[in-house]
């Protein structure tokens, strides 16, 4: 950077000198009767304030380059699984470049002794000929192998599905309520969904909220091949009573987000509802919704264009009201939080209204807001902005469920940050969401 700014000093000094000594000698008829000394005091003086200007502008853009490295940092702070954001060597500077490459190859050798034990298990997993299936009390395979995959369906079973989408769900409770029961594995036939019976071995999991599903492998060819997640076992804690002090770190939240039929709130619907729930920093998928809705209307194609939801898909969804009694659990007691957040609330409050519940009113906290507060020059606030700016994996956009999942990383990551700045509690994030006040004045305007 230094560098750069001695570089032009000499080149704005050589030019406005130039340029100086030029106008004197040609412009007898001025008046101009300018000694050599004040020709190159001049010049000297001119040069000397432009490069003061293009100074300050390095400066500047090298306090942005190290504003975004400890964002970096702070990121990584929050969230171990995080990786730097990206940068280009044209974008900043060789120091803050250097700084970068130190920072991505922390987080890399954090990452490699992460998945250290991850690996072990997959190889002791990968030995079992037998097909295996691990799934929550609600159904979603945590872990599953490649057995299980060519027996079951690789479509239908894979980590995150459910695990109903290739058995029957009656057979499957029954037989782990049984395991459960009796403490012991027991010997059963599971049916498919398409009715066919299949010899397996249930266990409950004891205390691990699942149960494991075993089938014979003898017919199955058998490859060295396990995908688990295992965190999906895991539950959040009850929430606990909300004040303006609670910390941000013990904050429950739910994070939410719905696709409509348009951007009207007086006239469209709601076509689908995604949740999931965090506590904290920690996201806890296990405690998720993803709920298509019957709207009552025709979806405009601009809208499907957006979301990919047809009129053809919702005929036999469930209505309004038995989504939001499956969300009305969820969001108990938790702050909400969303990106654009005012616009998710009228559209619930407005179909609330329509089916005759009553809307709750919980507390929130808007991303965009947030972002606005944290970031007043940047230019991009918008949910793709930010997960990039924030190194975010952006899966499932334009789904409800999808759009959640990538909003409550981009909170997760942004509380770092928060911190960085003293907001450590839910009021002062509150109140430190209320400095974008453009942007809650559009909403508004918006009538959100």
């Amino acid at each position: 950077m230094l560098r750069g700014i001695l570089i032009s000093v000499v080149i704005l000094a050589a030019v406005l000198i130039a340029f100086v000594a030029w106008t004197a000698m040609t412009s007898p008829g001025m008046g101009l009767r300018l000694g050599t000394g004040e020709i190159v005091f001049a010049g000297l003086l001119a040069v000397a304030g432009l490069a003061l200007g293009h100074a300050v502008a390095q400066l500047r853009r090298h306090r942005r380059e190290l504003q975004r490295l400890r964002g970096a940092v702070m990121t990584l702070v929050g969230d171990s699984r995080a990786v730097p954001p990206r940068w280009d060597d044209a974008e900043v500077g060789a120091e803050v470049g250097h700084l970068y490459a130190a920072v991505a190859d922390l987080a890399a050798a954090r990452a490699d002794e992460r998945a250290a034990p991850d690996r072990r298990l997959g190889a002791v997993l990968a030995s079992i000929s037998d097909g295996m299936v691990v799934i929550t009390d609600q159904g979603q395979v945590s872990l599953v192998n490649h057995v299980a995959k060519a027996l079951l369906g690789a479509d239908r079973v894979r980590v995150g599905t459910s695990v109903f989408a290739a058995l029957e769900r009656a057979s499957v409770t029954d037989a782990v309520e049984q395991a459960r029961q009796s403490g012991q594995p027991v010997a059963v036939d599971l049916r498919t969904v398409a009715g066919a019976a299949m010899p397996a071995r249930v266990a409950d999991l004891d205390g691990h909220a699942g149960a494991i599903l075993m089938f014979p492998g003898e017919c199955a060819e058998h490859r060295a091949e396990v995908e688990h997640d295992l965190e999906l076992h895991d539950q959040p804690p009850p929430p606990v009573p909300l004040t303006a002090s609670t910390s941000l770190l013990d904050l429950p939240v739910t994070v939410l987000d719905t696709e409509t039929t348009g951007l009207d709130v007086t006239k469209d619907r709601i076509v689908s509802v995604g949740a999931v729930r965090l506590h904290g920093a920690r996201m806890y998928r296990s405690a998720a919704l993803d709920r298509l809705v019957r709207p009552g209307i025709a979806i405009p194609a601009r809208s499907t264009a957006v979301h990919g939801i047809t009129d053809a898909m919702v005929p036999d969804a469930e209505d309004f009201p038995a989504v939001f009694a499956r969300l009305q659990p969820l969001i108990e007691g938790t702050v909400l939080v969303g990106h654009n957040l005012p616009f998710d609330i009228a559209m619930l409050r407005r179909e609330c209204a329509l089916a005759g519940i009553p809307w709750p009113e919980p507390p929130g906290l808007d991303t965009l807001q947030l972002s606005a507060a944290l970031d007043p020059e940047a230019a991009e606030h918008s949910l793709e902005g930010l997960a990039e700016r924030l190194a975010v994996d952006v899966r499932g956009r334009h789904t409800a469920l999808g759009d959640a999942l990538v909003t409550a990383e981009i909170y997760i990551r942004m509380l770092p940050r928060l911190a960085v700045a003293g907001v450590t509690t839910f009021g002062a994030a509150r109140a430190f969401a209320a400095r974008s006040k453009h942007i809650a004045a559009r909403q508004r305007a918006a009538g959100w």
